[in-house]
Parts: C-alpha cells; sequence; structure tokens
C-alpha cells in the first residue's frame, strides 16, 4: 500500500512540473465550473422574468426586444379617474386594454395614442388661440372706430385778465395704415387762441403746448396754461381755441390726428353760460383731419393733354386749381401736387410741381412730359395728388383724381386727346377726390 506521506513527499521534493500542471488543471475546471453556474442561473432569472411579465409585456419587431411596463407610466391624465361605484374589474381591465395600445404602438411614434392626442391637443390649442386672436384682433379694430375725445378744463381770472386752461387728457388715440396693425403713438396737444371769423387767414393770438406723452392710446397729460390780455384783444368775445392732436416722430415730421375748436365766451354781466372763476371741465370729440376735409367740396384742376404717337410721348399740362378746401382755421393752404404715372399697374414715373403760397386758387402753368411704352396707352393712366406744404407738419393730401385706361374715372378726356390723328392741345376740369391713404 502506497503511503499519501510519500506521495506528498514525492510531489513536493520531486519534480515542480507535476505539480504545477496539476494546479492549472485543478483551477480550470473551478473557472470553468463558476462561468457555467453563472450563465445558468442569468438565464433562470430571465426566464422567470419573462413568464412574469408574460401578461403585460410586448416584444417589438422593430428593436427586437421586450418592453416592461414603466413605473413611472400613469394612465390617470388620460382616462377619467373610476369612480367608486365603478366596478374595480372593470376599470382594471380598462386600464389594461389602455396599457396594451400604448405599448404596442411605441414602436411607431407617429402611429401612437399619446402622439396622436399630443396632435389633436395642439390643433386645439391652434384654433382656440386662432380664435382668441381673431376675436382680440375684432375688438381692437372695433376700438378703433371708437370716437377719439379730448378732456380739458377752463378757468377765468377776472383780477389779471387771464384765461387758464388745462389740458387733461385724450382717449382712444389710433393710428391706423395700410397692411399694418394699429401702432401705438407719441401724442401731444397745440393749444392756439384763434378768432371765431375764420373768412380771413390769420396767424393765432397766443400759441402753446404739452409735452410729449410716449406710447400711450390714452394719453394724461394734465398741463396747466395762461392765456393773458384777453380783455385787450379786439373782439374778445369772438374768440376760440383750436386744440390740435399730433403724432411726435423722431425721424419724420409731426402728423395731425385731428383737431377741437371750443368757442370761448367771456363774462359780462349778461352773456349767460359764460366763463367762470372756477374751473370747469369739458370733454370734446376730436375730428379727424380726413373727416374735416370730406365735409367741405375739394376743388377742381383744369388739366390739359396732348398725345404724340410718333414721339410715343404725352404731354401733360396743370394749368391751374380753383376752390380747394381750407385746413385748419388759421391759415390758407400752400398746395401743390404729384403726378404718379402707371404702367400695368405699376408705378413707374413720379413728378412734383412747385408750391403756391397761401392760396385757395393756385395757378400753376407747368408742363410734364411722359414716355408711354410701346405706345400702349390702354394700360397707361395718371393719378394726381394735391397736398398742402407744411414746413414743420407732414404734408396732408388735400384731394386726388386719375386720368387715363384702368381707372373709374371717364375716359372721354383721354380718348379725345389720344385718338386724334392731329396732335392738339384738349383742356378739362377734373373734380377733385377724397385722398384714400391705404393705396399709397
Amino acid at each position: 500500500m502506497i503511503n499519501p506521506i510519500y506521495l506528498l513527499s514525492l510531489l513536493l521534493l520531486g519534480d515542480p512540473f507535476p505539480f504545477v500542471l496539476i494546479l492549472a488543471i485543478v483551477a480550470s475546471v473551478v473557472f470553468a465550473l463558476f462561468v457555467t453556474g453563472f450563465i445558468v442561473t442569468r438565464f433562470l432569472i430571465n426566464t422567470n422574468r419573462r413568464r412574469k411579465d408574460s401578461n403585460s409585456s410586448n416584444y417589438s419587431i422593430i428593436s427586437r426586444y421586450w418592453r416592461r411596463q414603466f413605473a413611472s407610466v400613469s394612465f390617470d391624465s388620460i382616462n377619467p379617474s373610476a369612480s367608486a361605484n365603478i366596478d374595480p374589474a372593470l376599470t382594471h381591465h380598462d386600464t389594461n386594454e389602455m396599457s396594451r395600445i400604448l405599448k404596442s404602438s411605441f414602436s411607431w411614434p407617429e402611429a401612437t395614442l399619446l402622439h396622436q392626442q399630443k396632435q389633436q391637443h395642439d390643433k386645439e390649442e391652434f384654433s382656440s388661440a386662432l380664435s382668441s386672436s381673431s376675436l382680440s384682433n375684432s375688438s381692437t379694430m372695433q376700438h378703433i372706430y371708437e370716437q377719439a375725445s379730448l378732456v380739458f378744463g377752463l378757468r377765468w381770472d377776472e383780477t389779471t385778465g387771464s384765461l387758464f386752461v388745462r389740458v387733461i387728457s385724450a382717449q382712444n388715440l389710433f393710428v391706423h395704415r395700410h397692411h399694418r396693425s394699429p401702432t401705438l403713438i407719441d401724442s401731444y396737444v397745440r393749444i392756439e387762441l384763434i378768432s371765431t371769423k375764420n373768412d380771413t387767414a390769420q396767424e393765432p393770438y397766443q400759441s402753446m403746448r404739452t409735452h410729449i406723452v410716449k406710447k400711450d392710446t390714452h394719453p394724461v397729460y394734465d398741463e396747466l396754461f395762461e392765456f393773458s390780455n384777453i380783455r385787450q384783444i379786439n373782439n374778445s368775445n369772438q374768440l376760440s381755441f383750436l386744440f390740435t392732436l399730433l403724432t411726435y416722430d423722431t425721424f419724420t415730421r409731426d402728423e395731425i390726428l385731428g383737431e377741437v375748436i371750443f368757442s370761448i365766451i367771456l363774462p359780462d354781466g349778461i352773456i349767460h353760460n359764460a366763463l367762470e372763476s372756477n374751473e370747469i371741465i369739458f370733454t370734446q370729440d376730436i375730428t379727424p383731419r380726413h373727416r374735416q376735409l370730406s365735409s367741405q367740396q375739394l376743388g377742381q384742376m383744369l388739366i390739359s393733354l396732348c398725345y404724340q404717337p410718333i414721339d410715343s410721348t404725352i404731354t401733360l399740362i396743370v394749368l391751374k386749381a380753383s376752390n380747394l378746401p381750407r385746413i385748419g382755421a388759421t391759415r390758407l393752404i400752400n398746395p401743390y401736387f404729384k403726378i404718379y404715372m402707371f404702367y400695368k399697374g405699376q408705378r413707374i414715373i413720379k413728378k412734383r410741381s412747385t408750391i403756391q403760397r397761401s392760396t385757395q386758387c393756385p395757378v400753376y402753368n407747368e408742363c410734364f412730359t411722359f414716355h408711354i411704352p410701346d405706345n400702349d396707352l390702354k394700360n397707361t393712366h395718371f393719378d394726381i395728388i394735391v397736398l398742402d406744404y407744411d414746413h414743420h407738419m407732414k404734408h396732408e393730401p388735400i384731394g386726388t383724381f386719375s386720368i387715363g385706361n384702368n381707372t373709374n374715372e371717364t375716359n372721354q378726356h383721354w380718348d379725345d386727346a389720344c385718338h386724334r390723328q392731329i396732335a392738339k392741345q384738349i383742356a378739362q376740369w377734373y373734380q377733385l377726390k377724397p385722398f384714400n391713404t391705404f393705396n399709397y
């Protein structure tokens, strides 16, 4: 019988190579058993997990893996919460059904129920926003046409013979232009003491102005002005205050929004409704400038035409104008005109005249020659606009009229001038019509 101690001493004291080989074999077997056990354990765990989640999971062909229900997903925001009198089993069934639909559609986001509900929600939000925007726009547009008004106070001081004017505020000041939304404006008020008799043009007796209120449709000025020595003015009982509301712009000329003319009656012990020593507050509607022009005749212009087909030119002579309106109550207008040539609906040439000072019947006698492209008279017409020149304010249009084809005017003058065999000047009076700022 072999003694184990002998074998051990032989291994330890003998050749070391068999000992190392045995240790390597043993270590390899142990490592192989460990790896095999780890793989078997992971396989069993995954198998049990799949069995547990087989009722509430779905396999995606696209991503090729099983999805489990996320613990953070809540369907309370999608389905209404169940009431107390509803069968819990039915509620649980509905919830599982919704969970199944959601999870089965995760592979294609564009077809998912969540995506469809998000699209529907976005559409509803967009439609509601659009409707609210349209309502706000309609209310804004309705608000634009509300009558603007000016609030001011008057007080008479018998001791000093002065008249105190307090400009308080204005209401509903909007500027609405073509293809633009209503804009906020910088406004101020100019106060002028003028004569009630406006048959002759004269400078105001006294003139003052408020400060500028920026970006406000309901500006509050609250400024007090003193007009002194009223009794020394001839015909002191025939005076009026002219309140002019203007827009201020740093880069362009000031534009007149409207005016208020208020007649004043100084106390003399006889006339009733006169001013008192206590301040009286008044609210007056602001008359827009275009309404002032539309309420009176705009005048006429005498135009002469001569067409020369050989040179493909047409000569337009503006002889004079008559019965032009007054703008404001303190001065006559300084009229001049602009001529716009249109070809196929496009404005190609613009020319202007000289300025005639302080007159309602200016005489121009100015000649303008235009080249007609390809002698195409059918697609050619002219617009003439008469304006009032002001060194400080924006030039205001008085009236306009059209000559030529593609207009709403009668073409008899145009036809007579352009279809004669002999070139000859033919003159005709044209009535000015209200100017539409939306077209320019």
